[in-house]
């Protein structure tokens, strides 16, 4: 599993490519899932778990320039406290089995901050918050394995103490570039 905290010191001086904005899950939380992730989510060590706030994206700005925009949205964010609850899904528009985020103004205004910000087209208007756990299930076995994650994640409480930069290395294991605490 990816160390959340990685840096990769190979994308310092990067000046152009493909990154996401994400928030990790805290250690512990992270611990709980990867079980299930490794089982259901096909893309389970390409990063760790995280919910992500802008999705992958294409940008020609120098890192420094990209890192400052991000980086005076979030200034403008207090700490955030959120809650995973129930098991979702996006059948039958996505093959994803979820760990829902209760709903929080504050994290979805920093969606739509960050996608004005970056001049970037919203991926999803009505975007869900949430914590990808099974992916590429097939239609038939949705509820079973709804079922069988349901019995190993309970609701959970987290402080989100950072918001990442990231961005994928040549094998697609994505990486933190840049680490933005909340304070």
């Amino acid at each position: 599993m990816l160390n959340s905290h990685y840096r990769s010191d190979h994308y310092a001086e990067r000046r152009h490519g493909e990154y996401a904005v994400v928030i990790y899950l805290p250690r512990d939380l992270d611990a709980t899932i990867a079980k299930l992730r490794e089982k259901y989510d096909p893309d389970y060590n390409l990063i760790s778990s995280h919910i992500t706030l802008v999705f992958p994206f294409e940008s020609q700005m120098p890192i420094d320039e990209l890192t400052a925009l991000i980086k005076s949205e979030i200034d403008l964010v207090s700490p955030i406290t959120l809650q995973l609850g129930s098991i979702g899904d996006f059948y039958p528009h996505a093959p994803v089995i979820h760990w829902s985020v209760d709903p929080s103004e504050e994290l979805t205004a920093l969606y739509y901050r960050l996608y004005a910000r970056l001049d970037l087209p919203l991926v999803f208007k009505d975007w869900v918050p949430h914590v990808t756990v099974a992916k590429e299930i097939s239609q038939h076995r949705v509820m079973l394995v709804k079922d069988a994650i349901a019995s190993y994640l309970s609701r959970e409480r987290f402080e989100v103490e950072a918001i990442d930069l990231i961005a994928p290395l040549p094998e697609r294991r994505w990486v933190s570039v840049r680490t933005f605490p909340l304070t």
